[in-house]
């Protein structure tokens, strides 16, 4: 711990002296040396979040210390997430927009993809992309969560530690006018596709470290811990190369989510809002079609279903036998970096869902963009292969 402070220190040091050196040194003598320093990356690191130095508040109330002054310095740079999960809330100026009234998509399916480039735009390493994305991740899901118009946000609104009335006094949240119909009660996030272990070990490594360590967090959320938001993890989770730890700790999330869920649900009874968020972990749709034929061959083969009747079944056999078979189809499915295909995501349950493509990068993909297709959505004329 004392290595990490004192690379704080030191840094906090150079950006005091940086401004004074600078009036009097020409420029080549300052930049030769950050050339060949081997804490560039950091210094790199340092200067991009220093924009981000807001006050913050963390579980113990405000702290006077900025963003970049959170971070925890080491050589494995997944620990830059350290960085996000100990805010709560930053002082972001209200974001104000409004748009015409539109119906709101019951199930709302994102491809998070453009981490690895948002990193190279920014001269950081990959996993510094992946811990911006998964910061998304969390900021889109508490958007999400006030589209829940009887959930009760005074007592929770932020991820990583609970709100408190000395703190929402000091503290702006982003805040909407638009009209909407309808509820989002779905939210499926592709996180890691089946065809993601192409990927380097180390690349896979952080990307998994990333996942534990923000379900050890999010269990102690009070959206969570009060049922309203549940996690349910889709993907083959019987699959060894994911790391135990990660396993564990997801299915952990998932089951204790779902406990509280089914208790407010008893308690306030089914007609409850809550919020489902599906992480989509190991997941390919091929995958998931081929598993649900082969589950309904073993079927016949048992003799549970009747040869006889094969002619009459209809495509609710497959889908009864997905992993998503519990949770309605998509309505809205939003690609980020520009890429327009679906990437083996929802394959049989996108088959009417609306296509929604963005060039935002995933770590740039904010509530205004979120608002904008949600008013693109709303404008759409669903017809579901009709006329009306």
């Amino acid at each position: 711990m004392n290595r990490i402070y004192s690379c704080i220190l030191l840094i906090e040091v150079a950006s005091l002296l940086m401004p004074l050196i600078t009036s009097f040194a020409p420029s080549s003598l300052i930049a030769a040396p950050l050339q060949t320093s081997k804490s560039t990356p950091r210094i790199r690191r340092y200067s991009l979040l220093q924009s981000h130095g807001t006050n913050l508040i963390d579980a113990n109330g405000i702290s006077k210390q900025t963003f970049n002054e959170t971070l925890c310095i080491e050589e494995d740079e997944s620990q830059f997430l350290n960085g996000f999960t100990t805010i709560s809330k930053t002082n972001e100026a209200t974001i104000e927009t409004s748009s015409p009234t539109g119906e709101l998509p019951r199930h709302i399916a994102f491809i998070c993809d453009g981490n690895s480039r948002w990193s190279k735009r920014q001269s950081l390493p990959k996993s510094m992309g992946h811990a911006a994305g998964a910061d998304k991740v969390i900021n889109v899901i508490k958007a999400l969560q006030r589209y829940l118009p009887s959930l009760d946000y005074s007592d929770d609104v932020s991820v990583y530690h609970e709100s408190s009335s000395s703190q929402t006094t000091s503290t702006e949240h982003t805040t909407t006018t638009t009209t909407h119909h309808g509820t989002i009660e779905y939210c499926t996030l592709y996180a890691f596709s089946t065809e993601n272990w192409s990927r380097s070990p180390e690349e896979i490594n952080t990307i998994f470290k990333l996942m534990e360590r923000i379900a050890i967090q999010y269990r102690s959320q009070q959206s969570v811990k009060s049922g309203k938001i549940q996690i349910d993890l889709l993907g083959n989770f019987e699959d060894e190369r994911i790391p135990p730890g990660a396993k564990r700790e997801l299915q952990r999330l998932q089951n204790e989510s779902r406990d509280a869920c089914n208790k407010r649900r008893e308690k306030c009874g089914n007609s409850t809002n809550i919020l489902t968020i599906c992480l989509a972990i190991n997941y390919g749709a091929r995958a998931d079609i081929l598993q649900a034929a082969q589950k309904l061959a073993q079927a016949i083969a048992s003799g549970e279903i009747s040869p006889n009747d094969l002619a009459a079944m209809d495509e609710s056999e497959i889908s009864k036998r997905l992993c998503t078979a519990h949770i309605p189809d998509p309505d809205l499915i939003i690609r980020t970096s520009g890429e327009t295909r679906l990437s083996n995501f929802l394959l049989w349950d996108a088959a009417y869902a609306e296509l929604y493509f963005t060039d935002l990068l995933w770590p740039d993909f904010d509530e205004e963009a979120l608002e904008e297709a949600l008013v693109w959505y709303g404008k759409r004329k669903r017809r579901f292969g009709g006329r009306n």
